[in-house]
């Protein structure tokens, strides 16, 4: 019988069985990454439980395709991609070895360092609780809990897409603070990766961090695309797999690593007064020239009712006629560097605009729609506080039909505040008499105003010195 654990030490992540995956008839096991590629026309798409790792999944994946194929063809079918497409990973199987004395995947031993400082291989999952973080709800011990290989592959395709600041010596990743991720969706992993791949096209696409781990940026100019999706902001070396037990992120029971080198890789910054470095990531929208990121939604009572108009607001002003009408949005909240807050995503769906004129004035009436929500908020500030966060939970979830539904519609959105501010209405103005019923209505009645302002009217000039 083999050792479990000498088996472990091959961990090959074109063999190993590491990805999870949802198919198209419904069913869900593990996949190694050429059977991810070869068969993604008949995968749903990547199934796991953390949004930041189907993320981070699918930009690796993203990712091999230019390595292996170059710039994308003009368009794909249903079916997957041809098997010969991926010649390249084979002749370069040593570049996805996770474990082993030689070359690494994603890994590398600093330059003339024997020894070096071990910390818990849980860094590598941001939800684990490590050091002296919090356990809240899942509980975790350094050095006694664990990763199995497939978690650590996880956690380190998740370092050049959410990388926070760590301290000195240690840089968030290329996007510095991890910023809202949008990602077109197809009905197929096949589909999704091309909607992606379609976007750039390049002549110099870069070296990837498979070839080589300790890649630096460079201080000027712009910065590669396969540089740019797989730069890894940490030098990390895993432990060999030990004693068999549960994986503190997935439950398998498999040799653990327990513990990695998980160290800084100096300052990234460039010179003030230079032009530093230009990376434009294709997933990422911004609101003028500001990236749009996550906030701390946990700040105030009502800090994420106003999130799904700054995402629509980005989303539409990078979209063109005709592009595809569903989103897969994806955001990672912390503060101060290091404190992490919520992984949060969203699927939005909204009809194909025929006309750029159209989602321009769709732009205007969600931001109308985020101005009107914090006029009410001065209001009545506790009880609109309290109630803005289901009501723009409600309408997030008819974008579509909003965009595609013209002035009536936002009339209609406005409506969801009633019945609540009808309940508000009450509490603040009870009983029967005239002034009561009078006030309650008055409160009953406040609701965004997504009338068109017409631009005709003009305010009547009094003359000089008023009424006589």
């Amino acid at each position: 019988m083999e050792n479990p654990r000498e088996e472990a030490m091959n961990y090959n992540l074109l063999e190993e069985k590491w990805i999870p995956v949802l198919w198209t008839d419904g069913k869900t096991n593990r996949v190694d990454i050429i059977e991810a590629l070869t068969q993604a026309g008949r995968i749903r798409q990547i199934a796991a439980s953390n949004p930041m790792d189907r993320v981070a999944v699918l930009r690796f994946l993203l990712a091999l395709l230019y390595w292996c194929k170059g710039n994308p063809p003009d368009k794909i079918t249903n079916d997957s991609f041809p098997p010969d497409w991926f010649k390249k990973l084979h002749d370069n199987k040593d570049c996805f070895n996770l474990l082993g004395e030689g070359k690494r995947f994603y890994q590398y031993h600093k330059s003339g360092s024997g020894n070096y400082t071990k910390l818990s291989a849980n860094y590598l999952v941001q939800e684990v609780p490590t050091g002296t973080n919090l356990s809240h709800f899942r509980h975790s011990t350094d050095g006694n809990n664990g990763l199995c290989p497939a978690c650590c592959a996880m956690g380190l395709l998740r370092l050049p897409v959410f990388a926070t600041s760590g301290g000195r010596g240690k840089p968030p990743g290329v996007n510095q603070k991890p910023p809202i991720y949008v990602i077109p969706l197809g009905s197929s992993l096949a589909e999704t990766l091309w909607l992606s791949w379609r976007k750039v096209s390049d002549s110099d696409l870069g070296i990837s961090a498979w070839e080589k781990p300790d890649l630096s940026l460079s201080k000027t100019g712009k910065i590669p695309l396969l540089t740019g999706l797989t730069w890894l902001p940490r030098r990390v070396w895993l432990d060999n797999p030990g004693e068999t037990a549960s994986c503190i992120s997935c439950g398998s029971r498999e040799p653990l690593i327990r513990q990695c080198a998980f160290a800084g890789i100096g300052s990234t910054k460039t010179a003030v007064d230079g032009q530093g470095r230009v990376w434009n990531d294709l997933h990422v929208i911004c609101n003028g020239k500001d990236i749009v990121k996550p906030g701390n939604v946990l700040d105030t009572s009502d800090a994420a009712a106003g999130q799904w108009t700054r995402i629509m607001a980005g989303i539409l002003g990078g979209q063109k006629a005709n592009d595809p009408c569903k989103v897969w949005v994806v955001g990672f909240a912390t503060v101060q560097n290091d404190k992490y807050l919520e992984a949060m995503e969203y699927v939005i769906p909204f009809p194909t605009a025929s006309d750029d004129q159209k989602l321009q004035g769709s732009i205007e009436k969600i931001e109308k729609w985020h101005k009107e929500g914090l006029i009410l908020a001065k209001r009545i500030r506790l009880m609109v506080n309290a109630i803005r966060p289901h009501v723009e939970g409600v309408i997030s979830t008819k974008a579509g039909e909003l965009i595609a539904g013209g002035d009536d519609a936002w009339e209609k959105a406005a409506r969801e505040y009633s019945p609540m501010m009808a309940a508000v209405a009450m509490s603040l103005s009870p009983g029967y008499t005239t002034a009561a019923v009078q006030r309650r209505k008055q409160i009953a009645d406040v609701k965004p105003n997504m009338q068109p302002e017409s631009k005709d009217v003009k305010k009547a000039s009094r003359k000089k010195g008023g009424d006589k």
